[in-house]
């Protein structure tokens, strides 16, 4: 036959075969995959679409994060505010204790070295942090607008 030289056959087989390998290497990676765009050369629209949703839904799972962590946060809030309530609930009792006109001196000595250690644990509470950051201190205006 003219016209057709080894060379060429070969070279045209090489193609075809590395073609048919690009394409099995393409087929195989949507089948282990699962997905129809794995890259932006499957369709380029379909992949900007993909990656878009993507985004958005990584963006909404650190939100819901975010929101655990402000849960997490508010509970060990509120479980310092019962104990601090508690300890206040306690100050008044040891308060009005101390009133009795039956009490000796010793007895209100007690009530008061009580009082002391009372008031320290509600420093620390005040002073109580979560992740490093503190569970009641606050930053610019004040809570009740004062300045």
């Amino acid at each position: 036959m003219e016209g057709f030289n080894n060379d060429n056959v070969s070279s045209s087989i090489n193609a075809q075969l590395n073609y048919g390998i690009h394409n099995a290497r393409k087929i195989n990676s949507h089948i282990q995959t699962g997905k129809r765009v794995n890259e932006a050369k499957d369709d380029a629209a379909a992949f900007s679409v993909s990656t878009k949703i993507n985004s958005e839904l990584k963006q909404k799972i650190q939100r819901v994060q975010n929101l655990q962590n402000s849960l997490s946060f508010l509970q060990v809030q509120d479980g310092a505010l019962t104990v601090a309530g508690s300890i206040v609930d306690r100050i008044s009792e040891l308060r009005t204790m101390a009133e009795d006109v039956t009490k000796n001196s010793g007895d209100i000595e007690n009530y008061s070295k009580e009082f002391i250690e009372l008031q320290s644990q509600l420093n620390q509470i005040k002073r109580q942090q979560f992740n490093g950051i503190s569970l009641f201190a606050h930053t610019g205006s004040t809570m009740s607008g004062t300045g």
